[in-house]
């Protein structure tokens, strides 16, 4: 440890510049590792991966179907037959309205069927499969 002489009437004080760096990096660390934003899920599912994902352009309603064959819509459990109502109740708010359709990937494809033909019913002309994007294997 350098000693410095200090004047007299001088205490001696800490360095607060590398505290200050330290907490610096710190800061910008965890700035970068963060998620500031995220799709709007109450479970995690097991989404199918597919070579032409794209992202959707605003905010759409959210369907997630459990691979049992339960159905959500906006994190609340709603009954199958019931999707077609409350969508076109939304759709009666917001007329461009659109909808992911979040199904596992072991989710029965009728049971897909019935939630993209609720969608149908209520009047919705822009409804989306969520999948997860495959890796390229052509490039090299």
């Amino acid at each position: 440890m350098p000693l410095v002489r200090l004047d007299a009437d001088e205490d001696p004080s800490p360095n607060l510049a590398p505290m200050i760096d330290v907490i610096l990096v710190i800061t910008i660390f965890f700035m970068c590792v963060s998620r500031f934003s995220g799709d709007d899920r109450q479970f995690d599912l097991d989404l199918p991966r597919a070579g032409g994902a794209a992202a959707a352009s605003d905010r759409p309603e959210i369907v997630e179907v459990e691979a049992s064959g339960s159905v959500r819509l906006g994190g609340e459990s709603i009954e199958p037959a019931a999707l077609a109502t409350r969508l076109t109740a939304a759709r009666a708010e917001r007329p461009d309205l659109a909808v992911t359709i979040r199904g596992e990937q072991a989710v029965p494809h009728g049971r897909m069927a019935e939630v993209y033909e609720a969608c149908r019913a209520a009047g919705v002309s822009r409804v989306a499969i969520a999948v997860r994007s495959r890796p390229d294997t052509t490039r090299r």
